[in-house]
């Protein structure tokens, strides 16, 4: 909101100066964003009153204008031909500076001395009129007096930051209602009541509302033998630093009314109305209307419209139609000041991208008591400014009044909640400065009558804010607070999805969520047998739709779905893992709550890393992911997990395994059977795996441990050994460890391999040993003694060195 500092002493004198009234006006609670000087500074350029016009005597397209600036008269070149004798305009001194100008000298132009320049509003700095067309001033300005000081342009602009809730002020007399109760003085409010002609309104225009929920309120006046030309120049100044642009003296007065009361009002051209009937209803389905920004709108019966008897002349609240513009050749005026549904209103801005001063008024809500009074000072002004006459009587459509909201005050509460020791005195001064009425209540509280403009005030919490921020926060003593203090610990289970996502995500998987209800064909492509515990599911009784029949029993066929989802628009590289729950029933039909069990699910595809030009991509496969699940288990301190091969419905039937810790069964991971993914579309190899997470809590340590460095040096030595192909690499690895005792620091499996030199069913494994020792340095004969011992015993379990 832009709050003139000139224009808001119209109606309080504040007493402050604009960066102090900026303060206090922060300090209260609503923030000043910036206070910016409005206009340029204009050194040099006064009042002067037109003399005489002469033509140039070289130039016909020049004029030689006498200007009185009070203390002399100079003669000036001119452009320009819209001014007469007796007008007043701005005069630019020799040596004044203007914004796009720069200095004005005097010069000799075709022969003929000027001696300085006649401005335009361009050259001043404001946005008005045209560029080739002097200003003229008001009659009122003073000849000789800085033109900064006629036209108000030593203004200071306060940015209000205003909150949802604080609609009260977004209007001139609003703010000044607030200056009113910071200050302590008194508002002054306009004229209001217009002269009236005898002829009566309800003979000249019919309204009907045909829906009181959106449109509770509506009013309408009449003035005739309007004449359209340009608003007085103090006006357009004003609109100007509201930030509105001037259009015509009609259209004006509304824009001028609305910033001064708050209320949005329009005008509409009533000869252009037909059969002189306003209907205010729904619009009906594939209804037009242009509104006045060029645009054809296709509207439906969610949309609020002012109509005539024939079409819609106005979205309600939001913009006017064109078929009812104010233009130059009006003569008849109707005034709208109405109340609209702020849900309807703000919907119908939002679905047609038609944000508006107007629009952002309504959506917050108005006030009641604005309307009319509004209604009365816009025609006052019609008919002061722009010749209209008044037609007598306002229609005033008005189905459920509003009444002032009471709300009961307890002085002890305002001051256990503030932690204050405010009187019951203080606080009845108080909110008699917001303008609340306060009548003494039984036991001590009072009765508070909020006036209507002020919509946030609903409840006694928020009278004790009004009295927080106007007693003065700052005068709020600080107090500790008082209560034991609880232990806020994350539990164990959220540290520990913590420490899983972390792990994850530097593995290069991303997080996804997925709903937990499911269609029930998604298990059935996973070829799971009816036997199966997964296939033991829960059925939702008003599902949305028949993708979320059932409650999930496992968190593949939602991942499956994103996998599906991102490949279908041809993202081929993904790596994705979810923490949620599966439900599963103790027994069909449910006779108790389901078990709700947390599980991690894996899925990858593509190749990994993305390809780059500096690390090789490879494809995703079952050892990608149980490459980051082996790094997931070591972070959290799990060291007897055993991957042993499996046969799983939906898994290719030798790239998978089930994971297991000290025996017990954590989940599976593996690649997905061909024919599974391609009935889930996607034709690429796909890695899934699922684990247990209360099992996993189980067994995991969640406090780090370290060892020292090593301060003796290792020794490498390498082995490789054939064997039968169903003889685990991890089952020789703790072979090795076992056979080399205490020594052995390290194993590492290298290389495998399968071909001409290998005999077939076999398969040929190498792997790197790191021997240390923690007291000293390794001898050669402990070295090879360990070797020794390693060889054999992989020996007696049936492997052959490979040499």
């Amino acid at each position: 909101m832009r709050v003139s500092y000139n224009w808001l002493r119209d109606y309080i004198e504040p007493g402050l100066s604009p960066d102090e009234l900026a303060e206090r006006f922060t300090l209260s609670g609503i923030e000043v964003g910036a206070v910016q000087k409005f206009g340029c500074s204009l050194p040099g350029v006064v009042v002067g009153q037109v003399l005489s016009v002469e033509p140039h005597p070289g130039r016909s397209n020049l004029t030689l204008v006498a200007s009185d600036v009070g203390t002399t008269v100079l003669n000036i070149v001119c452009g320009a031909k819209n001014m007469k004798a007796g007008d007043k305009v701005a005069v630019a001194l020799p040596g004044a500076e203007l914004p796009a100008i720069g200095v004005i000298r005097e010069t000799k132009i075709y022969g003929a001395m000027s001696s300085g320049m006649l401005c335009s509003a361009k050259e001043l700095g404001l946005d008005l009129g045209s560029a080739e067309h002097i200003l003229i001033l008001d009659d009122t300005a003073v000849l000789g007096a800085p033109v900064e000081q006629s036209l108000e342009l030593d203004d200071q602009i306060l940015h209000l930051e205003l909150t949802p809730n604080r609609a009260d002020c977004l209007g001139m007399l609003g703010v000044a209602y607030e200056v009113a109760a910071l200050t302590g003085g008194k508002v002054t409010m306009p004229p209001l009541f217009p002269p009236e002609t005898t002829e009566n309104i309800h003979g000249a225009i019919r309204i009907c509302v045909q829906d009181n929920d959106l449109c509770p309120r509506y009013t309408a006046r009449i003035v005739r033998d309007v004449t359209i030309k340009q608003s007085p120049l103090w006006m357009q100044i004003k609109l100007l630093k509201a930030g509105i642009r001037p259009i015509n003296n009609v259209v004006d007065i509304t824009n001028y009314v609305m910033w001064e009361f708050g209320q949005p009002l329009h005008a509409f051209d009533l000869d252009l109305l037909n059969k002189d009937e306003i209907i205010v209803r729904r619009a009906r389905k594939d209804e037009r209307l242009v509104t006045l920004d060029g645009v054809e709108r296709v509207l439906d019966s969610d949309v609020l419209v002012i109509a005539d008897s024939l079409a819609p002349i106005g979205l309600a609240g939001v913009m006017g139609g064109e078929n009812t513009e104010i233009s130059s050749k009006t003569r008849h005026v109707l005034i709208e000041a109405a109340g609209f549904d702020p849900i309807n209103i703000r919907r119908t801005a939002r679905r047609y991208n038609l944000p508006s001063e107007a629009s952002q008024r309504f959506e917050k809500g108005v006030n009641p008591e604005a309307v009319l009074a509004s209604q009365n000072r816009a025609a006052l002004l019609m008919a002061e400014l722009v010749g209209g006459k008044v037609l007598q009587g306002v229609i005033d459509h008005h189905t459920s009044p509003t009444k002032p909201p009471l709300i009961m005050v307890r002085p002890e509460r305002v001051n256990k909640i503030l932690g204050t020791e405010i009187p019951a005195e203080t606080i009845t001064a108080i909110l008699e400065k917001l303008s609340f009425v306060v009548q003494p209540g039984g036991t001590g509280s009072l009765e508070v009558t909020v006036p209507l403009r002020r919509a946030d005030v609903m409840m006694e919490e928020d009278i004790v804010e009004e009295i927080a921020r106007l007693y003065g926060y700052d005068k709020i003593p600080v107090k500790l607070p008082r209560g034991e203090l609880l232990a806020n610990r994350p539990s164990l289970e959220d540290r520990l999805y913590g420490s899983i996502r972390e792990i994850l995500v530097s593995c290069g998987y991303f997080e996804c969520i997925t709903y937990s209800f499911i269609n029930p064909g998604s298990l059935a492509r996973l070829r799971l047998p009816d036997d199966d515990h997964r296939m033991k599911t829960i059925s939702v009784q008003n599902p949305f739709t028949e993708e979320q029949a059932i409650m999930r029993t496992t968190l593949l066929p939602g991942l499956l779905k994103v996998l599906q989802h991102n490949y279908s628009y041809r993202e081929l590289n993904q790596m994705f893992f979810e923490i949620g729950a599966v439900y599963e029933p103790e027994s069909l039909p449910l006779e108790k709550p389901p078990l709700e069990k947390m599980k991690l699910a894996f899925a990858t595809t593509g190749l990994v890393p993305e390809p780059n030009w500096l690390v090789p991509s490879r494809n995703a496969d079952y050892f990608t992911m149980k490459g980051a699940l082996e790094v997931l288990l070591g972070r959290l301190q799990i060291k007897s997990a055993a991957f042993i091969p499996a046969a799983i419905p939906f898994a290719h039937p030798t790239r998978c395994a089930y994971v297991k810790i000290n025996g017990e069964e954590l989940g599976f991971l593996g690649q997905l059977h061909p024919e599974v993914a391609e009935i889930w579309g996607i034709n690429q190899t796909v890695t899934i795996g699922e684990v247990d997470l209360s099992i996993l809590a189980r067994h995991t340590d969640l406090v780090p441990t370290v060892t020292s460095l090593p301060r003796y040096p290792a020794a490498s030595r390498d082995i490789a050994v054939v064997v039968a192909r169903d003889i685990l690499a991890s089952q020789l690895e703790c072979t090795i460890r076992e056979a080399g005792g205490s020594i052995v620091n390290q194993v590492i499996l290298f290389d495998q391999y399968e071909g001409k030199q290998v005999p077939d069913g076999k398969r040929s494994l190498a792997f790197s040993i790191k021997y240390r020792c923690e007291e000293g340095t390794l001898t050669e004969m402990e070295i090879n003694d360990a070797q020794k011992n390693i060889e054999k015993v992989l020996f007696e379990l049936g492997a052959v060195l490979r040499t």
